[in-house]
């Protein structure tokens, strides 16, 4: 009877620091340094690159590197201490008068709701930190660690985010085709763990399987492994630092690629984790590449090359972390298939989002200017979606308040180009 009861105890013990480690570990970022050698910071304050605006969220979620900043003379975010309240929205200690913003409603849409209150709290969970909340309250323990160096799977619902640690991937007799997400891409014992797996819960997320809205096709072959993959010497290449593996929408499209970059900033505050010191996988079961416009944005997210699934090709690749990131185009997600209240705006998720690729690729802003509006027109040089008064928009210089800047989107021998008018 004792013994039965410790051994439950033991999973609990396990299952609590698995689900606290998922959400708010901050599993990339460097400890801060227990005896501080003279001369030097405890901590290595200039790898966070955050905006000035993001430093007090930040340490909300890192308690341990806002306590080392405290005792740290060589601390600079010393100002932002007194701030430990902010937050932005989805942690369960967090305040609402504390959050990194809240939407603003006008005005009721009956087709929802009924009230304002509850209009916003719909937008919220909609298009703001709101959303990165529910993932966090979803997350299921799919393959249980029995020991401290085994495996581990933790998902959302539907397998639209997971997090693996200790993760086996045998690429020694896939088949690659003209398909990039081949479903079937994968067989038993081909990718898996040594967990005890929970094949019920598994199998019974499968409901939005589909190439861009789910891992479940990468998943559902995810098998509990009779070896550690690590330590019994089972993998031909260990990757030891932190991976994300993304499935990219179109590159050659503005709107498409964006959806790929904003779920992969969500994912990070899933992780609570913003380090650039981390792989992007792209998983892809093609042979062929991948046509990127926008490749310079990855050094927001990466210090890395992207790297092509099929590099591993012929061999056991085990990775001791591993991110199975937000997905574009999933159902009621963020941004392709977002189903949005009318009425409702101010989203602080994306403003967030803006402030953080900018300020990460070091885009800086020139003004505004005193006396001036400024308005940059992004216009298409195809045959087809043209803004049919678009000459009528340019004649608008001609009003004092207005500053119009034309650019003309364009491709340039495979490479994207802007004309300034």
């Amino acid at each position: 009877m004792q013994a039965g009861l410790a051994v439950a105890m033991l999973k609990l013990l396990v299952l609590g620091i698995l689900l606290h480690g998922v959400s708010l570990s901050g599993q990339d970022e460097a400890p801060p340094k227990a005896d501080g050698i003279p001369g030097e910071p405890l901590f290595d304050y200039a790898s966070i690159r955050l905006p000035e605006e993001h430093i007090p969220f930040f340490l909300h979620n890192n308690r341990h590197i806002a306590t080392a900043c405290k005792k740290d003379s060589y601390c600079p975010y010393k100002k932002h201490l007194e701030n430990l309240k902010y937050c932005w929205g989805y942690e369960k200690s967090c305040r609402p008068e504390f959050r990194f913003g809240y939407p603003v409603c006008t005005y009721v849409d009956m087709g929802w709701t009924d009230t304002l209150e509850s209009a916003q709290d719909i937008f919220w969970k909609q298009a703001d930190f709101g959303y990165a909340g529910e993932r966090l309250e979803e997350l299921l323990v799919l393959c249980q660690p029995k020991e401290t160096h085994d495996s581990s799977l933790v998902c959302s619902r539907y397998l639209q985010y997971c997090r693996a640690a200790n993760l086996y991937l045998d690429l020694r007799n896939i088949k690659r085709n003209h398909d990039r997400f081949k479903e079937d891409f994968l067989q038993s014992g081909e990718i898996g763990g040594h967990c005890a797996l929970d094949t019920r819960t598994l199998t019974s997320q499968g409901q939005r399987k589909s190439p861009l809205q789910s891992w479940f096709a990468e998943l559902q072959s995810y098998t509990q492994l009779n070896f550690r993959p690590l330590e019994d010497a089972k993998c031909d290449v260990v990757i030891e630092k932190p991976t994300y593996f993304m499935k990219l929408d179109a590159g050659v499209n503005m709107y498409h690629h964006f959806c790929d970059f904003i779920n992969l900033y969500i994912t990070q505050h899933i992780n609570n984790s913003f380090s650039t010191d981390v792989y992007i996988v792209m998983w892809d079961t093609s042979s062929y590449g991948y046509g990127d416009l926008f490749s310079d944005t990855w050094k927001a997210f990466t210090d890395y090359d992207v790297i092509h699934l099929k590099t591993y090709d012929s061999k056991r690749v085990c990775f001791k972390e591993a991110v199975f990131s937000l997905l574009p185009r999933m159902r009621y997600g963020l941004f392709y298939n977002t189903p949005l209240i009318s009425g409702c705006q101010n989203t602080g998720l994306f403003r967030a989002f803006s402030q953080h690729v900018l300020h990460r690729l070091n885009i800086t802003q020139e003004g505004p200017k005193d006396g001036k509006i400024r308005v940059t027109i992004l216009a298409r040089s195809t045959e087809y979606r043209k803004i049919l008064n678009q000459n009528e928009l340019s004649r608008l210089n001609s009003f004092s308040l207005l500053h119009i800047c034309l650019l003309l989107f364009c491709m340039l021998a495979g490479n994207l180009g802007f004309w300034i008018s």
